[in-house]
Order: structure tokens, then C-alpha cells, then sequence
């Protein structure tokens, strides 16, 4: 029989988690609300009845929509500074229009910064429209121009620009509500995450031997669960973790209920979570479909069932469980066995085995016979004689085999004896020998031959290179005139050659140094004149012609 403890959601709090979670909500921003003190002393009275007075004596009344307005009595004129004035429509539209408005039309001159500024239009007007951060970030959607929308607010007067607006506090799409958008919008984006796949998907335990309820310990859903368990006589342990399934608050601790699971599922032997409350609407519903309660839900390292609300109903924990539920009771009837169907599969079990083992006993007995009636279990000696008769043949061809291979070894050693015979290494170092003999003659030969062509070749060459060098031509009477640094002189009008200049002039058996003194142009056409001035040659005083 099933136990049930149930542990409240404030001691989940306390024990799995070192903080507590805790949302406060901020008035949205008022602008008629923050004046300051640019108002007429007269104007603002903090005693109620003198505010009253003055409004009774406005020319504007305070009106209803759905009250007719009269005509407006001419009254006395009266003077406001524009301040005043603000002040004054203000709070008019604030005693005469008080309550929220519901306003459908289409969205224009969309401004959208930390607060979002627009107008709504028909055919025929528009309204100036202010919607401030805090109310902003709660749009579950994206507002476009052009969007037929439905906006929730109130009429306001900003002083300061002297405009009156519809101060929006939530804005709807025409035809699907915000929450639901809201929760397509995470749908689909936790699809694209893998959160709904069913590969990552567990499957549940066959014998879970406790069980973790995460729902309210007040309502109806654990009273099912308990319920249910009880008819089916499951011999499982559930621990109630008491948690609000709605309102504010709500999604914070199933949160944290889900993440205490996940660290001390272990210890406490816990094999698989079931998350449930009964039906409502989608408000009511709204903590399951939080960002945070589906990472919970996926990272939950144990198989999950959730059952939200009726079977219509479809919640963002309910598409990231392991199974889904339409009911808390369904939710029980898929995680825990059935006694009386366990019971019932046991004795077909057993009815199945006990026909197996007949069956199998019967065949044995069968092949028994057959093996019984055998003509070689009948005579063992004929099996003998048998496989004596089969040994013989094996060691005939046994026999016959090793003669073969014998004889082809012999006429294989025969042959290559014939070939050693006929190739003895004695045989081919005689031959060798008498073929070197009669080469030897011919290489002398060869060799004096080589050595005189060699000579006259040098002979030759040695003559070329004498006849094509320098001695020789020094010998017939040249000489080779250089500069200081060695370099040729090969023209009387190089720098080299300039008056004063020393150079030397190489000769056949040595080299004079010189001096220039004079020198003369030889033209291209002139021939050699042989009585042409010689240059002066100056020797010097140790000894050496210059």
C-alpha cells in the first residue's frame, strides 16, 4: 500500500535553496502625477473638500460615457496661467473619465525606446497613446504600424506638452490575446532548442519505488492522485511538495521544487516526478508556461509527467515531460503498475512456462527414440570395424603420397648434379684464365698507342698557346702599358694617359716605369710616321727609365 507525506513548499524553499525568490511590482510611471511645483498656490488644496469645490465651480464638469452631456452654461471668465490650465483639464478628465478603457483600432507612428509612444486610429481620428517601460516588457508580442490591436488604459493629461493620451497598460492583437501569442512565441522557440524532441525524452520506470507530486496539498489534484494509487493497490511511496499552481508566486516554486528534485532525487530515492492541478483557464494556467519552469522541467535528470488542467489544454511543462497527461489520474495510471494486471501477467507467465517445459521435455523424449532405434547404437562393433576400415585407407594414400614426393625430390637432385657437372668452377677458372692471357698483349698495346696521341696533343696545344699569348707577341717588339692600379692604356686620350701621369710599359724581359711628358693624336687614316717626336723618356736617379 501506497504512504504519502507531504512537505510544504515554504520548507522546500528553505531546505533545497539558500534564497529566497520574491518579485515586486512598480507602479508605472505617472506623468500628471510628478508636476512638481509649477501649479497656482490656489489651484492645489490638500483638503479634499475645497478640491471638490473647485472642481464643482470649473466651467468643465466631470461627465460619464454614458451619461449625456448638457449644454455649457456661460459662467463668469476667470484667468489660468497655462499651468493652471493644464492642471485643470487634468483633473477633469481624471474625475469625469475615471476607470479602464478598452480601445480597438490600428497602431500608427509607432515610437518604441524604453517607453513606447504611438497613436490608435479608425477611418475617422486617432488617440494619442503612452505605454511605459514596466507595462512594455510584460507585450508578449511585437507591435508593427498597421496592426489592428485592442489597448487597455486610462485617459491622462500630460502637463508639460499640453497632450492628452490614453495611458496604456496592455495592449492585445485583434482576434488572439496576448498570452496566447506569448505562448506561441515560447513554443516555438523551445522547439528550436530541443526541448520537445522525442529522442531526449525518457522512457518511465517500470517499478518506480517513490514518487514526487508537485502540485497544490489543498486542491483536488492530489487527493485524485492518492486516490488512484489506492485502487491500484501500487506499492509506491508519494512525497506531496506543496507549491502554489497559480498566481503570482506560482512559477518561482514549482521552479524551485523541480530543482530540489533534481539535486536529491538520489538520496531520496526518488525515480520519477508527476507535476498536476486541475483545469482553469489560461491565466490560471500561466506559471506552466514560464521560461524557467521548462528549463526546470528539462534539465529534471528523471522521468517527468505532467498534467495540466483538461485535456484541451496544452502547457509549455506538459510538451517538455517525459508523458503527458489529461488528467491527474491518467498521470498516475501511466507511472505506476497495476497490481491485479501484474498478478494477471504472472499467471500467464507461469502457464507459458510450464507449456514450454512440456513441450520441451516431450521433443528430448523424441530424439531419445530415434537415437534408441539407431543401427549404430544398435552394434557397436560394426561402428569399429567402420572406422578401422577408413584408418587403413588413410594410410594407403598416406603411403603413396610420401613415395611420390621422394621420387620427384631424387629427379629434381639428379638434375641439378648434371648442371654442377657441367659448370664446375675449376672448368670457368681455366677459361678465365686463358682469356686473360691473350688480352694481356693487346692492353700494352693499347696503352703505348694512348700514351703518343697524348703527347703530340700536348706537343700541339702547347704551341697554340704560345703563339696566342703575350710572351710572344712582347718578343716581336710590343710592349703592354698599364696605369698605377694595373689597369690597360689602350688610347692617348685616356685619363690614365694624361700629362704627369706614371705608367708602366711591359716589355719582353721586364718593365720600365714612365712618365708622361708629351703626347700627340694618331688620326684614323695616318699612317705610322717613323720620324714622328718621341716622348721624352726621363730616367730616374736610381737607375730606372721613366
Amino acid at each position: 500500500m501506497e504512504t504519502c507525506c507531504v512537505v510544504p513548499a515554504r520548507e522546500i524553499g528553505s531546505y533545497y535553496t539558500t534564497s529566497h525568490e520574491s518579485s515586486m511590482k512598480r507602479p508605472p510611471f505617472d506623468p500628471s502625477r510628478a508636476r512638481g511645483d509649477s501649479f497656482d498656490a490656489g489651484l492645489f488644496d490638500p483638503e479634499p473638500a475645497r478640491a471638490a469645490a473647485f472642481v464643482r465651480n470649473s466651467p468643465v464638469q466631470p461627465m460619464s460615457e454614458a451619461q449625456p452631456t448638457a449644454p455649457a452654461q456661460p459662467g463668469p471668465q476667470r484667468e489660468f496661467s497655462v499651468s493652471a490650465m493644464n492642471d485643470l483639464i487634468a483633473r477633469t478628465l481624471e474625475d469625469g473619465m475615471r476607470g479602464v478603457f478598452r480601445v480597438h483600432g490600428e497602431i500608427a507612428n509607432l515610437s518604441k525606446q524604453k517607453h513606447w509612444y504611438f497613436s490608435i486610429k479608425d477611418a475617422k481620428s486617432l488617440i494619442r497613446c503612452v505605454m511605459w517601460q514596466s507595462d512594455a516588457q510584460r507585450v508578449g508580442f511585437v507591435p508593427r504600424e498597421g496592426d489592428a490591436i485592442v489597448v487597455t488604459g486610462k485617459i491622462g493629461h500630460y502637463a508639460p506638452q499640453g497632450a492628452t493620451q490614453l495611458q496604456v497598460s496592455k495592449i492585445e492583437p485583434q482576434g488572439v490575446g496576448a498570452l496566447e501569442l506569448r505562448f506561441q512565441a515560447l513554443v516555438a522557440e523551445l522547439r528550436a532548442l530541443g526541448y520537445f524532441e522525442d529522442a531526449r525524452k525518457r522512457p518511465l520506470p517500470a517499478h518506480p519505488r517513490r514518487v514526487a507530486v508537485i502540485t497544490s496539498a489543498s486542491g483536488a489534484a492530489v487527493q485524485d492522485v492518492i486516490k488512484t494509487a489506492r485502487e491500484m493497490q501500487a506499492a509506491v511511496e508519494f512525497v506531496v511538495i506543496d507549491v502554489r499552481v497559480q498566481g503570482d508566486g506560482a512559477a518561482p516554486e514549482v521552479t524551485r521544487a523541480l530543482r530540489a528534485v533534481a539535486r536529491t532525487h538520489e538520496s531520496l530515492g526518488i525515480d520519477a516526478v508527476i507535476v498536476t492541478r486541475g483545469g482553469g483557464s489560461r491565466e490560471d494556467l500561466w506559471a506552466f508556461n514560464e521560461r524557467s519552469v521548462a528549463d526546470a522541467a528539462f534539465a529534471l535528470p528523471i522521468p517527468l509527467v505532467a498534467a495540466i488542467g483538461h485535456e484541451v489544454d496544452t502547457s509549455v511543462i506538459e510538451l517538455v515531460a517525459d508523458r503527458r497527461a489529461s488528467t491527474p489520474t491518467q498521470a498516475v495510471m501511466l507511472l505506476l503498475p497495476d497490481n491485479a494486471a501484474l498478478a494477471e501477467r504472472c499467471d500467464r507467465l507461469a502457464r507459458d512456462l510450464r507449456n514450454s517445459m512440456r513441450w520441451s521435455i516431450q521433443a528430448r523424449r523424441e530424439q531419445v527414440g530415434v537415437l534408441e532405434r539407431a543401427p549404430a547404437l544398435a552394434s557397436p562393433a560394426l561402428r569399429i570395424a567402420d572406422a578401422r576400415r577408413a584408418v587403413d585407407r588413410s594410410a594407403q594414400r598416406l603411403r603413396m603420397a610420401l613415395a611420390a614426393d621422394i621420387a620427384h625430390a631424387r629427379r629434381g637432385l639428379e638434375h641439378v648434379a648434371a648442371r654442377l657437372a657441367r659448370n664446375s668452377p675449376a672448368a670457368r677458372v681455366a677459361a678465365a684464365s686463358a682469356n686473360l692471357a691473350a688480352l694481356r698483349p693487346r692492353l700494352a698495346r693499347a696503352i703505348t698507342q694512348q700514351l703518343a696521341s697524348a703527347r703530340t696533343t700536348v706537343a700541339h696545344l702547347d704551341r697554340r698557346l704560345r703563339s696566342a699569348g703575350p710572351a710572344e707577341t712582347l718578343a716581336r717588339g710590343y710592349a703592354i702599358v698599364t696605369d698605377e692600379r694595373g689597369g690597360l692604356v689602350r688610347s692617348v686620350g685616356a685619363e690614365a694617359a694624361g700629362i704627369g701621369r706614371r705608367l708602366a710599359v711591359q716589355v719582353a724581359d721586364g718593365t720600365i716605369g714612365v712618365r708622361v711628358e708629351e703626347k700627340s693624336q694618331i688620326e684614323a687614316t695616318t699612317q705610322f710616321d717613323a720620324t714622328a717626336p718621341e716622348a721624352d723618356v726621363h730616367v730616374d736617379k736610381g737607375g730606372t727609365q721613366q
